[in-house]
């Protein structure tokens, strides 16, 4: 296997482990898959996480706030050289929420960095496309 397809391999495995933790709810293994330098987005307008301690805080009022959870990625391109790593790909997180089960069909890329033997995610964004913005316009119609 070349040190490119190792690479991507590697991040397949973080990226699935990140699934698990967070369709299991498990703070602690998606804290421990977290640099210590970590920021993101999710996709509300207040979803700005700036290190770990932010990420514990959003991470629980995710969870606090939907019964059933899961994610799943669709197709995921991933790069990388060296210790770094980034990817991009579609993101369905499903939730039980007010009695109701929702999707949100949004995108996600990431950022990792290589500590050892193990990819740390350094940076994630979530975000929903703008449903106001029609298919093959590159603006929204106000």
């Amino acid at each position: 296997m070349s040190k490119d397809a190792d690479i991507k391999a590697e991040i397949r495995a973080a990226l699935a482990s990140y699934q698990t933790g967070y369709s299991r709810k498990n703070i602690k293994m998606l804290l421990d898959a977290t640099d210590p330098g970590f920021f993101g987005f999710g996709s509300g307008p207040d979803e700005k996480v700036y290190g770990a301690e932010a990420l514990k805080l959003q991470l629980e009022r995710d969870f606090a706030q939907s019964g059933e959870l899961s994610m799943d990625f669709g197709p995921m391109t991933i790069a990388g050289d060296g210790n770094v790593a980034w990817c991009a790909g579609d993101c369905i997180i499903s939730a039980e929420v007010g009695g109701q089960r929702i999707s949100l069909d949004g995108r996600m890329t990431a950022v990792l960095r290589r500590a050892g033997d193990k990819w740390l995610f350094a940076h994630t964004h979530f975000s929903l496309p703008d449903r106001g913005q029609q298919e093959g316009q590159s603006f929204p119609k106000k």
